[in-house]
């Protein structure tokens, strides 16, 4: 009888379908872009003045689209791209191209002060927001460096977007050195910064959805790069397309394909079939990132978890806010966890709201009695899936690092 190890290593060293599994991954960016050339065109034109020597002049994009329309791909592909033209020109002092999350980085604070601390690996403790600005400005002017600040869902901001755009609006003529390079889904834009953005832009990119057509290219070449070969026929290429045609995403597609590989390692079944396929579309959903809960902090997932169990208890779509914050509570107490006031609960609530991952709908008491309650629901998705995975990550996140320290 084999030992636990012995196991262990056979499943490690079995053979998988898998030739770059990384290449299926949100992170991942390809050598190239299917069916977004005009966009990247676009771009190219749009921030042309960057390579000029003679003086630095700001440039401040907008990229809009639904969600797996390739944006984040897009402004990823080209920023690479955009450095390496720069340094093979041997234009002076270079562009310098730092992308941030702002699922991750949600005020112009923490960005400042990560791109001064760990990218310019200059020290900003201390400092105000002000200050480490000019800091900035005075190290790029210095260098003759020209900085595309890359930031992604960039509506979660709010008004300190229109602050880091401004940074750049009060140097000095020929002095602009931060431009800004800023993605954001269709709704956002239109509900939060289309008008306050109006007229700082130099150009709005839309992304359109992907045809049928569109996905299964893609989808294609991204199977050539991930699995070996024979793996995924092209019958079940073209299942997954025309699934992500109905959701219009290609991320849902791309992270079908990932599950599916998955399945078929750990049922050592060759090839793919149209069965793994269903399976998967009943377990990836498209209504929500995968890496966005990953993202989330400690406090943010146990009030996630609460409005889960709530939702779960009560077998309906909605929930109150003072039921959410009962289970709370509870949770909070199984974690080992510090119980967040309830006014530092409401803005908890407000955050995740903000983010989308669950809705909040105000609505009367009825019943005859005065005032109003806000209901809490999630997203598209169905609850037990959704209470797994934060359980999940909040059982990983423990035993990697006890109660994180909220920042």
């Amino acid at each position: 009888m084999c030992s636990d190890d012995d196991l262990i290593e056979r499943a490690l060293l079995s053979a998988t379908v898998f030739k770059n599994e990384e290449t299926l991954h949100p992170a991942f960016i390809p050598s190239k872009l299917p069916n977004r050339e005009s966009q990247l065109i676009r771009l190219s034109h749009t921030f042309k003045p960057l390579l000029n020597d003679e003086g630095a002049y700001a440039v401040n994009v907008a990229v809009v689209g639904r969600p797996g329309t390739g944006k984040t791909a897009s402004i990823k592909f080209f920023g690479r791209a955009l450095e390496k033209v720069a340094a093979k020109r041997g234009t002076s002092g270079g562009v310098r191209f730092e992308y941030y999350d702002c699922f991750m980085f949600r005020t112009k604070s923490a960005i400042l002060r990560d791109l001064l601390t760990e990218r310019f690996k200059v020290t900003s403790r201390g400092f105000s927001d002000e200050e480490i600005t000019s800091m900035l400005n005075k190290r790029l002017l210095r260098e003759n460096t020209r900085l595309v600040l890359c930031l992604d869902e960039a509506y979660l901001l709010g008004q300190d977007l229109l602050s880091l755009i401004h940074s750049s609006e009060v140097a000095n003529h020929g002095q602009a050195y931060i431009s800004t390079l800023i993605a954001c889904r269709t709704t956002d834009w239109q509900n939060s910064l289309s008008f306050p953005l109006s007229g700082r832009l130099n150009d709005r990119i839309e992304m359109p959805p992907y045809n049928e057509e569109e996905l299964y290219q893609i989808l294609k070449y991204r199977t050539e790069l991930a699995f070996h070969g024979n793996i995924v026929p092209d019958d079940i290429l073209r299942m997954v397309a025309n699934i992500a045609a109905a959701t219009k995403n290609a991320r849902h597609g791309i992270e079908m394909l990932l599950w599916a590989g998955k399945a078929a390692d750990r049922y050592n079944v060759r090839p793919i079939t149209p069965e793994m396929i269903r399976r998967a579309k009943q377990e990836v959903f498209s209504e929500l990132r995968s890496d966005v809960l990953y993202s989330l902090r400690y406090q943010e997932l146990l009030v996630l978890a609460a409005v889960s169990r709530q939702l779960k208890l009560e077998m309906s779509q909605a929930t109150t806010f003072l039921k959410v914050f009962e289970s709370y509570q509870i949770i909070c107490e199984e974690y080992g966890a510090t119980k967040q006031a309830m006014p530092t609960f409401r803005k908890t609530i407000d955050a995740l709201a903000r983010l989308g991952i669950i809705g909040k709908v105000v609505e009367s008491i009825g019943g005859g009695q005065r005032g109003r309650r806000a209901r809490l629901t999630l997203m598209d998705i169905p609850v037990e899936i959704f209470d797994e995975r934060v359980g999940e990550i909040l059982r990983r996140r423990l035993a990697e690092d006890g109660e994180p320290e909220e920042k």
